[in-house]
């Protein structure tokens, strides 16, 4: 599936280049605070949704446990989060933002929106909704997909 000028149009093709691009422009912006995209999505979870477990908050930025818990300890070490019992579970961890955190939050948001001005500067009003939840439609397929193949594959 090579075009004239001869680069790829598989989608695939596509969503790799951008999210490397998206990766690569994240730690440029977020440079000043030595801070990831991850890192950074990791604080705006526990910004609109406090007290999650560590393997909640993986689950929701989609990482593996053992990397969550490494941003979740370098977060802890710069004061951003902080661990408490978690009210629902004996064994697990509630992480919250502390004050520190949100304050640094607030100044990595602006960084952060200019990447997503700069990709939506690409759209069409109004587009931009709609590629978002067409985006989040084609993750859950291939999630379910990846999920299923799991299933098969232990039975």
């Amino acid at each position: 599936m090579d075009t004239a000028a001869g680069q790829s149009d598989y989608l695939t093709d596509a969503v790799t280049r951008l999210e490397r691009a998206v990766a690569n422009i994240g730690a440029m912006r977020l440079k000043p605070w030595r801070m990831t995209l991850s890192g950074y999505a990791a604080l705006k979870i526990l910004e609109r949704q406090p007290n999650l477990s560590l393997a909640q908050l993986s689950r929701r930025c989609f990482v593996k446990p053992q990397t969550m818990t490494r941003i979740v300890a370098e977060l802890e070490r710069r004061g951003w989060v902080d661990r408490s019992p978690h009210p629902e579970s004996e064994r697990a961890m509630s992480l919250t933002l502390t004050a520190a955190g949100r304050t640094s939050l607030t100044e990595m948001a602006a960084e952060v929106d200019k990447i997503e001005s700069t990709l939506g500067d690409m759209l069409e009003p109004g587009q931009f909704p709609e590629l978002v939840a067409t985006l989040r439609r084609c993750a859950v397929a291939v999630e379910t997909e990846i999920k299923d193949a799991r299933r098969a594959g232990r039975d």
